[in-house]
Formats: structure tokens, C-alpha cells, sequence
């Protein structure tokens, strides 16, 4: 078998590790005044309701992975009950079994009460948005449009007609022109 070489640099890794120097390596970049620098740090989003609303799915998420866990728990704890040979044995899988089963119905009462929070979160920022008198109906908001639209052309129009008639007059040079003829 031949030995393989890979060029690492094809994939946009430095063989040697990378350290950090204060950007003094850039500094031919930042001659010329400001350059642009890509900015890493984390930005949380400026909306409280998309704060807590993340905030409530990121709390389902562990809370399914514990009732899972918690469920397998129950199930094993169940097992060794059944299979112990002494009652003591028994009894410690049967207390198991039950604190698993606590544990289980009480974050199905927490995830039913996150249910309620974002539901209520949900509503109170439809409420707020209509409040704001913002058009929910995108057709509707283009019908609106429209109609302005054609409302301001026939104003300008209008205007422009009557521009044209005190300049020219009824008949006008224009239309004597007309007549007579070239």
C-alpha cells in the first residue's frame, strides 16, 4: 500500500496551531484605516418575546431528554423488581421505580405549564401586533397600496390636465393649429 498524503491546507487548517497576537500580524490590513473584522461574539436578539420563547424551547428540549431518561429508568427499575430474588432487593427497585415515576410526572407538569406559558405568549403578541394596527392579511395590504397608488395617479393627472388647459385654453394655439392646417 502506497502512503497517503493529504494536504491540509486544502481544507482551510494551518499545520501549525493557531495563537492568538492581537491581530499584529494584520496590521499591513489596518494601515489604510478601518477593515472590516468579523465579529464572533454572540448577539441575543433584541425581542423579549423571542428571548423567552427560545428560552422555553431550549427547556422542553432537556426536559424531553430527562423523561426519557427517567422512562428508561422506571422500566429497568421495574425489571429488577420483578427479577429480584430477596425482598429487600425488591424493595429498593420498587423505591426506584417510584421515584422514577415522580420524576416523570413532574416534568410532564412542567412541560404542560410551558405549553401554557408559550400559548399565552403567543396570544399576547398577536394581541400586541393588532394593537399596532399593523394589516395581519398581505392581500389586504396590497389592495390598500393599490388603491393609493391609483388615487395619487389621478390626482397628478388632474392636476396636469388643468396645468395644460390654463396654458393653452380651451381650444388653445394648439387646436387653431389644427385647423388651418400646416
Amino acid at each position: 500500500m502506497d502512503a497517503v498524503t493529504i494536504d491540509i491546507g486544502l481544507f482551510g487548517v494551518s499545520p501549525e496551531p493557531a495563537v492568538y497576537d492581537g491581530l499584529a500580524g494584520r496590521r499591513a490590513v489596518f494601515s489604510g484605516g478601518a477593515a472590516l473584522v468579523l465579529d464572533t461574539k454572540a448577539q441575543a436578539p433584541l425581542d423579549p418575546f423571542l428571548d423567552m420563547q427560545a428560552m422555553l424551547l431550549e427547556m422542553t428540549k432537556e426536559l424531553r431528554e430527562r423523561f426519557q431518561r427517567f422512562q428508561s429508568q422506571k422500566a429497568l427499575a421495574e425489571r429488577d423488581a420483578d427479577a429480584a430474588e430477596d425482598d429487600a432487593s425488591r424493595k429498593v427497585a420498587q423505591t426506584d421505580a417510584k421515584a422514577a415515576i415522580e420524576a416523570v410526572s413532574l416534568i410532564v407538569r412542567t412541560l404542560e405549564k410551558i405549553d401554557s406559558l408559550q400559548r399565552t405568549l403567543i396570544n399576547e403578541w398577536a394581541e400586541a401586533e393588532a394593537a399596532r394596527g399593523e394589516p395581519e392579511d398581505a392581500a389586504a395590504l396590497a389592495d390598500e397600496f393599490e388603491r393609493l397608488v391609483e388615487a395619487r395617479v389621478k390626482e397628478r393627472l388632474h392636476a396636469a390636465k388643468q396645468d395644460w388647459m390654463r396654458e393653452n385654453g380651451p381650444g388653445g394655439e394648439v387646436a387653431a393649429r389644427a385647423e388651418s392646417g400646416p
